[in-house]
């Protein structure tokens, strides 16, 4: 939960301007993930956002994935173990 605090006054700039170590932010690279295919759980419409990704924690685990929409991260999964990328 602290995370998330850290994070609520955090703009889209502030987020997908520079990756930050911490944190871990970064868009996915599908290829080289676990499910290649991308969010193919999403409608058509929200398919074409690119996948974003952060660290919950301050350890190398767990990771938030999502989509940005009008200055808003939508989260799509957790992965508690970041089983993402193999």
């Amino acid at each position: 939960m602290e995370r998330l605090k850290q994070l609520e006054g955090w703009n889209v700039r502030d987020f997908t301007g520079k990756p930050n170590k911490t944190l871990r932010n970064h868009t996915h690279d599908w290829a080289k993930t676990n499910r290649p295919e991308g969010f193919v759980s999403l409608p058509p419409q929200w398919q074409d956002y690119p996948g974003w990704q952060f660290c919950l924690t301050a350890n190398q685990y767990g990771r938030v994935h999502g989509v940005i929409k009008d200055e808003v991260f939508y989260v799509v999964w957790l992965d508690r173990d970041h089983n993402l990328y193999p």
